[in-house]
């Protein structure tokens, strides 16, 4: 595993996490204070503005997960993956391609999504 698979990984377990605290926490320690995340649906700047948007996904998908579904591509400070929100049974509801841009010290300093499949009517 390399220091990007890390990061994602880290990144996933934040997206997961019920717990408000921990959630923090993970953040803290994936994100740059300055960080930024943006795609189609929503956007979130800062460690405050990515947690709010991570309590607001859980609320509207509840007891789904975010499942990282590539092996984590990059190069330098860029990086891409692509990942699945998956329901209580199992079956992907949405899926999307993610770009990142790594600070210097290892944590993600930018997130562009890209949503690949959709519901119909979302």
């Amino acid at each position: 595993m390399n220091a990007h698979t890390d990061l994602i990984d880290r990144y996933f377990d934040a997206w997961n996490e019920t717990d408000g605290e921990r959630r923090r926490k993970l953040i803290a320690a994936t994100w740059a204070t300055d960080a930024d995340y943006r795609d189609p649906l929503m956007a979130g700047s800062g460690h405050d503005g990515i947690d709010a948007m991570i309590r607001a996904v859980q609320e509207r998908f509840a007891h789904h997960t975010f499942r990282r579904s590539t092996d984590v591509d990059g190069f330098g400070n860029r990086l891409r993956f692509s990942w699945a929100l998956v329901t209580p049974d199992g079956e992907a509801i949405v899926k999307g391609s993610d770009f990142g841009v790594v600070d210097a010290h290892g944590r993600l300093q930018a997130v562009t999504g890209f949503l690949d499949q959709v519901p119909t009517g979302a």
